[in-house]
């Protein structure tokens, strides 16, 4: 049911209108944002279109058979498809792309799709799941033109399509070019303008917004009964709209690491270079190259909000809890937060081109020290 999506009223609206009207397109993009639903939406729309028993001639019922197979990837006429790592005999034309993985391989594909199919928000991750396959694309084309049931629409969702490299997406164009007419493809991305213009041009296109921030409050509430007002509302801004961010900041322990950089920038300000050592080393920890990006994170955040607290637009703030100490800041220090927030997305660049993490910390700090200066 269209319960199961957080949010888009809009496109709600838009795909019910179009399944009322009878004038399905053959091909679909969903493109928005990451995280914010374009895979519920289009499990919801598959749902729909092969329910036995609509619910007021626009939703699916979530009871029939169809419906329950499709929401647990199990249906015949439902078909999601996304990257996997290289498989054996990868130009074999024949062979399921599944049936080419390593075991292990093969084995954290189901486990991802066990969860995508309990958890429609769910992102899925792949070790060296990079691309999606020609072999993929190649299956998609060798079902798509075989008869299907009685009554049903084959539908084939290709999840973050803009994975497809330059043979995948051109094999992908010849099907749109001659779609058959009981199939429907639907591709769902955050970044369309990768996309090849001729499948754009062949598609319908349907934008997914970001989620209303108070939908995510009401999520974050119902998901986790523990969290304070000042926490949800931090996770909240946070997350952006996006219901996949939202679960991976889950749990790991923001508020603390948001501290560690406001202590950070104490020692800094302060020239307490002892204590500031002390803490660089206990953020690179184990060198978790994760955790080390959330913290730069938080901390290109801390200033975006110095530069919002200086156009006066306090709403727009993220770290509202954090206003007063953001207030004084703002009143006894000059800082080039534009400057700074380039330093510090260049340090989370170097992060992931694997420069030691200390060495980068140690330099952002140097950095920093001469981008913020005490107001006489």
């Amino acid at each position: 049911m269209w319960k199961n999506v957080i949010g888009q009223e809009k496109v709600k609206d838009i795909l019910q209108n179009i399944y009322q009207s009878g004038k399905i397109s053959h091909a679909y993009i969903l493109y928005g944002n990451n995280g914010i639903g374009k895979d519920a939406v289009a499990v919801e729309f598959s749902k729909l279109l092969n329910c036995d028993n609509p619910v007021n001639n626009n939703e699916a019922c979530d009871k029939c058979k169809s419906c329950k197979e499709i929401s647990s990837f199990k249906s015949t006429v439902f078909k999601y498809v996304i990257a996997l790592p290289a498989g054996k005999n990868d130009s074999d034309d024949d062979v399921n792309p599944l049936e080419k993985l390593e075991k292990e391989d093969f084995e954290n594909y189901l486990t991802e799709i066990e969860y995508k199919s309990i958890d429609k928000y769910h992102e899925i991750v792949i070790p060296k799941a990079n691309d999606i396959r020609i072999s993929s694309i190649r299956q998609i084309k060798k079902e798509i033109y075989l008869t299907g049931k009685t009554g049903k629409k084959k539908i084939f969702v290709i999840s973050k399509c803009d994975k497809m490299n330059q043979n995948s997406a051109n094999s992908l164009l010849k099907i749109l070019e001659e779609p058959p007419k009981d199939s429907i493809l639907i591709l769902t991305t955050s970044k369309i303008n990768s996309l090849l213009p001729t499948i754009i041009g062949r598609c319908q296109k349907i934008k997914v917004d970001n989620i209303d921030k108070e939908l995510v409050r009401k999520y974050l509430k119902e998901s986790e009964d523990n969290l304070t007002e000042e926490e949800t509302e931090f996770y909240s801004e946070l997350s952006e709209g996006s219901i996949t961010k939202c679960n991976e900041i889950l749990g790991k322990n923001f508020p603390e690491l948001r501290d560690k950089v406001l202590d950070v920038l104490t020692y800094i300000i302060t020239d307490q270079n002892l204590k500031l050592g002390n803490e660089i080393d206990l953020i690179i920890g184990k060198k978790d190259k994760e955790r080390i990006k959330q913290f730069l994170v938080l901390m290109e955040i801390w200033f975006r909000d110095l530069i919002i607290k200086s156009g006066g637009n306090d709403k727009l703030i993220i770290n509202k809890d954090k206003s007063e100490r953001i207030k004084r800041f703002d009143e006894n220090f000059y800082s080039d937060n534009y400057k700074i927030i380039s330093k510090i997305e260049e340090a989370i660049r170097d992060v992931d081109g694997n420069i030691f993490p200390d060495l980068i910390l140690y330099n952002l700090a140097f950095s920093l020290k001469s981008l913020i200066k005490r107001k006489d």
